[in-house]
């Protein structure tokens, strides 16, 4: 027979086993519960990238509350909602939702980039630069960080600043075409159309079809009065994309004022086969057709610019007037 004591340490023994037992089962309940709660939140995250896909954003939305509310600590929910209400320009609402996911996850370039983003489409510009700042402390080479950072100091007015960061960003990747076209494009911004013409090369140089560098530099090329020279750009533009409208339109308005009015008329004819209602064109060709003489034909244009001017644009309007009285004093 067993003693009494040893009885009763058998039964201690047995209780804190079973103590035991009970907290790993809370444990493993608790934990049960919070793959749960994940998985959930997961699931609305995933429901709200499908709305965003379907620009149906008041869906997003809520699924993103939905996210959240099942695990309040989901970064991914948090930043994707800032972003959102970014896009949306709720501003109030989108720069707390990013500052939570980034304390959640304070490592994440990504997240302090995006709410850079953010901060700059509201003009709130030292603060975006403290962001894109912090984005390329984690991340210092990251050619999107480093460019969108120069485009925001564009944006404020800081032009050398600006540069140094698409410089570096060219250095980093030289064969880039789209590094050097967007380093032109902040250059010919800030009035320096003779080191934008120089990227614009570059750009073409490493992308031979690159239409959009072509017609940039024709135009910074005009700018500076070279017209002569922005034509052979401006065909090449269209050589590679024949329906870019802009391009035949700015090689009209160069071979006028070279005094090539024919070739001029023939562009603003071409531009407005493809848009078709478009007043700025109709009053282009009437100013082609007026100096060639063809006065009664200028007129009808004049009419036609009129017809399709918004009646907001008053320039315009009171251009077509002016020429169509001196049209119709020529007759």
């Amino acid at each position: 027979m067993f003693s009494e004591s040893f009885i009763t340490f058998q039964h201690k023994l047995i209780y804190q086993y079973m103590g035991l037992f009970d907290r790993f089962k809370k444990q493993e309940n608790a934990a049960s519960k919070e793959a749960s709660k994940e998985a959930d939140s997961a699931m609305w995250f995933s429901q709200a990238e499908s709305y965003i896909r379907l620009e149906r954003y008041t869906d997003a939305l809520h699924c993103l509350d939905k996210a959240i509310a099942c695990d309040k600590e989901n970064p991914l929910a948090w930043h994707e909602k800032g972003r959102l209400l970014a896009m949306v320009n709720e501003e109030k609402a989108s720069i707390p939702c990013y500052d939570r996911a980034i304390e959640l996850r304070p490592d994440s370039a990504v997240y302090c980039h995006n709410k850079g983003d953010a901060l700059a489409t509201f003009h709130r510009y030292d603060e975006a630069d403290a962001c894109f700042l912090k984005a390329l402390s984690l991340a210092p080479d990251d050619v999107v960080f480093l460019t969108s950072h120069a485009r925001m100091l564009s944006i404020a007015k800081k032009f050398s600043e600006a540069d140094k960061v698409m410089a570096h960003v060219c250095d980093l990747e030289p064969r880039g075409p789209e590094h050097w076209f967007n380093r032109a494009t902040m250059l010919y911004d800030c009035g320096k159309l003779e080191d934008a013409v120089t990227c614009y090369k570059a750009a073409f140089t490493i992308a031979p079809g690159h239409s959009v560098s072509y017609f940039n530099c024709g135009n910074a090329l005009s700018s500076l009065g070279k017209h002569e020279e922005s034509l052979f750009y401006y065909d090449k533009a269209l050589k590679y994309e024949r329906s870019m409208t802009g391009a035949m339109n700015n090689k009209g308005m160069a071979l006028s004022i070279l005094g090539r009015h024919e070739e001029a008329y023939d562009c603003f004819r071409r531009v407005l086969i493809a848009l078709p209602n478009d007043a700025d064109a109709w009053y282009n060709k009437g100013y082609e057709q007026m100096l060639l003489g063809k006065y009664a034909d200028s007129i009808e244009s004049f009419d036609k610019a009129l017809s399709f001017a918004n009646g907001n644009n008053r320039e315009l309007i009171n251009k077509c007037r002016e020429a169509k009285e001196k049209a119709s004093r020529s007759m």
